[in-house]
């Protein structure tokens, strides 16, 4: 499945290709309003902001389309050479300079997805470009962390935080599934649409996270030697920040109030290490020892 058509009905996969239609997006009602008047009135530059998984990066191809057809420049974070985590570096948007000179007869929107995920001197070439509009280009950026994005480029674009839609929106997208399927990809992703159909398109995927979700009942049950027992078999990045992502549903979910303060800023501080390249046994056996 396309990246673009990520959460829409099942009903619409098929028939709305690659880009899809606002109107068929598992969506907020409100999200659906703003999204709606920007297209009436389409700002120089962007900002989608919104939860891990509601679905930014499908939100933007989708508001392009609409605005642009098929004129898009799509640039998002890759694993470069050398590099532990994907982001969006200098070569990435090289060339942008390129395609804004040139006089244009048809819009041209371009697409930075995941503008949090960027390496240093990016946002400088990208302010050179967002702070003098030339007619008929727009930028539409996302970012789940807006702390990530200097004042700079804030203040240059206009803001539209994707909230995430009711629980009862997603049924939509949980048709034919067991009780026991829905039950845990409820838990793994709830009220995020865009996750909620990575998983069900991906066996692999959901396997993973079923395993890790387990792993996270068992972590949070165990004493210090099971917690070290089980992040032992964690080698990779991306299932360290899987088991903080799932302890912090479950440990926000405890009736115990004194610990509770204490095991989120741990689990969330961990996290944030992992995303920023620290070391993954060294930070999961931290998390081990001190949970």
């Amino acid at each position: 499945m396309g990246a673009s058509d990520a959460y829409l009905s099942p009903s619409h996969q098929r028939s709305l290709g690659m880009m899809g239609n606002l109107e068929q997006l598992v969506i907020a009602d409100s999200t659906r309003r703003n999204l709606a008047a920007y297209l009436a009135h389409p700002t120089h530059a962007l900002m989608l902001a919104g939860e891990e998984g509601c679905g930014l990066g499908a939100i933007a191809r989708c508001l392009a389309h609409n605005l642009a057809g098929a004129d898009i420049v799509d640039i998002h974070p890759t694993l470069h050479n050398k590099q532990k985590t994907c982001i969006i570096n200098a070569d990435d948007v090289a060339d942008l300079g390129n395609y804004v000179r040139d006089r244009r007869r048809n819009l041209l929107v371009i697409i930075i997805d995941g503008a949090d995920r960027t390496a240093p001197g990016v946002f400088e070439r990208l302010l050179k470009l967002i702070e003098e509009p030339v007619s008929g280009v727009h930028y539409i950026f996302t970012a789940h962390d807006l702390s990530a994005i200097p004042a700079t480029i804030l203040s240059r674009t206009s803001l539209i935080k994707v909230a995430l839609p009711t629980s009862k929106q997603c049924e939509c997208l949980y048709d034919n599934l067991s009780s026991r399927q829905k039950a845990q990809i409820k838990f793994l992703a709830d009220r995020r649409p865009a996750l909620i159909c990575r998983i069900l398109n991906d066996d692999q995927d959901f396997a993973s996270r079923a395993e890790r979700m387990q792993q996270a009942k068992s972590f949070l049950r165990g004493d210090k030697a099971e917690r070290i027992q089980i992040i032992s078999g964690l080698s990779e990045r991306e299932q360290g920040i899987e088991l903080c992502e799932y302890l912090l549903i479950m440990v926000k979910r405890l009736p115990d109030p004194n610990l509770l303060h204490y095991r989120l800023d741990l689990l969330e501080q961990t996290a944030s290490r992992l995303q920023a390249n620290g070391n993954v046994k060294l930070q999961l056996i931290n998390l081990a020892v001190n949970f």
